[in-house]
Protein backbone atom coordinates (compact mmCIF):
# COMPACT_ATOMS: atom_id res chain seq x y z
CA UNK A 1 0.00 0.00 0.00
CA UNK A 2 1.24 3.57 -0.89
CA UNK A 3 0.83 5.86 1.84
CA UNK A 4 1.84 9.69 0.81
CA UNK A 5 0.80 12.99 3.06
CA UNK A 6 -1.64 15.17 1.87
CA UNK A 7 -3.28 18.68 2.91
CA UNK A 8 -7.00 17.74 2.00
CA UNK A 9 -8.87 17.89 5.24
CA UNK A 10 -11.36 14.57 6.00
CA UNK A 11 -14.93 15.61 5.66
CA UNK A 12 -16.31 13.26 8.69
CA UNK A 13 -15.88 10.59 10.88
CA UNK A 14 -16.01 6.84 9.42
CA UNK A 15 -14.22 5.05 12.69
CA UNK A 16 -12.63 4.88 15.57
CA UNK A 17 -8.71 3.92 16.91
CA UNK A 18 -8.89 2.88 20.40
CA UNK A 19 -5.84 2.31 22.56
CA UNK A 20 -3.16 3.45 20.80
CA UNK A 21 -0.54 5.75 22.18
CA UNK A 22 0.03 8.90 19.57
CA UNK A 23 3.38 7.96 19.36
CA UNK A 24 2.46 4.24 18.08
CA UNK A 25 -0.17 5.78 15.35
CA UNK A 26 3.32 7.42 14.38
CA UNK A 27 5.55 4.19 14.36
CA UNK A 28 2.68 2.79 11.61
CA UNK A 29 2.68 5.91 9.85
CA UNK A 30 6.14 6.53 9.52
CA UNK A 31 6.46 8.82 6.41
CA UNK A 32 3.44 10.84 7.98
CA UNK A 33 4.01 14.37 10.25
CA UNK A 34 1.14 14.85 12.53
CA UNK A 35 -0.48 18.46 12.52
CA UNK A 36 -0.33 19.59 15.69
CA UNK A 37 -1.67 22.40 15.81
CA UNK A 38 -5.22 23.13 17.02
CA UNK A 39 -7.80 23.59 14.33
CA UNK A 40 -9.42 26.27 13.22
CA UNK A 41 -12.65 25.68 15.07
CA UNK A 42 -10.15 24.57 17.90
CA UNK A 43 -11.95 21.09 17.99
CA UNK A 44 -8.86 18.96 16.38
CA UNK A 45 -5.76 19.30 18.58
CA UNK A 46 -3.60 16.81 16.40
CA UNK A 47 -4.63 15.62 12.90
CA UNK A 48 -2.68 13.00 10.45
CA UNK A 49 -3.62 13.87 6.64
CA UNK A 50 -2.50 11.00 4.30
CA UNK A 51 -3.64 9.50 0.94
CA UNK A 52 -3.22 5.07 0.58
CA UNK A 53 -3.69 4.10 -2.71
CA UNK A 54 -4.94 7.62 -3.59
CA UNK A 55 -7.64 7.67 -1.64
CA UNK A 56 -8.01 10.27 1.39
CA UNK A 57 -7.98 9.00 4.95
CA UNK A 58 -7.26 11.14 8.09
CA UNK A 59 -6.88 10.51 11.65
CA UNK A 60 -7.47 13.36 14.45
CA UNK A 61 -8.12 13.98 18.41
CA UNK A 62 -11.34 15.28 18.61
CA UNK A 63 -12.61 17.43 21.55
CA UNK A 64 -9.90 15.82 23.26
CA UNK A 65 -11.18 12.44 23.23
CA UNK A 66 -7.60 10.92 23.55
CA UNK A 67 -6.78 12.35 26.66
CA UNK A 68 -10.68 11.23 27.93
CA UNK A 69 -11.35 8.01 25.88
CA UNK A 70 -8.16 6.88 24.40
CA UNK A 71 -9.50 7.20 20.93
CA UNK A 72 -8.95 8.94 18.10
CA UNK A 73 -11.48 9.61 14.73
CA UNK A 74 -10.56 8.43 11.57
CA UNK A 75 -11.81 9.07 8.17
CA UNK A 76 -11.35 6.97 4.98
CA UNK A 77 -11.79 3.27 3.91
CA UNK A 78 -12.21 0.25 6.33
CA UNK A 79 -9.80 -2.01 4.51
CA UNK A 80 -6.85 0.68 4.78
CA UNK A 81 -7.64 1.82 8.62
CA UNK A 82 -7.90 -2.60 8.97
CA UNK A 83 -4.67 -3.25 7.28
CA UNK A 84 -2.61 -0.33 9.33
CA UNK A 85 -3.62 -0.51 12.33
CA UNK A 86 -5.41 -4.27 12.79
CA UNK A 87 -7.75 -4.76 15.86
CA UNK A 88 -7.43 -0.70 17.08
CA UNK A 89 -9.75 0.54 14.56
CA UNK A 90 -13.18 0.42 15.07
CA UNK A 91 -15.71 0.98 12.07
CA UNK A 92 -18.91 3.53 13.19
Amino acid sequence: MQIESTSHESPYRTGTLKGLTLSEVQKMLPDISPDTRTSCDRKATITWRFLADGKLCGIWNYRKSYEVLNELSTYGPDEVFTAIFNQAYTVL
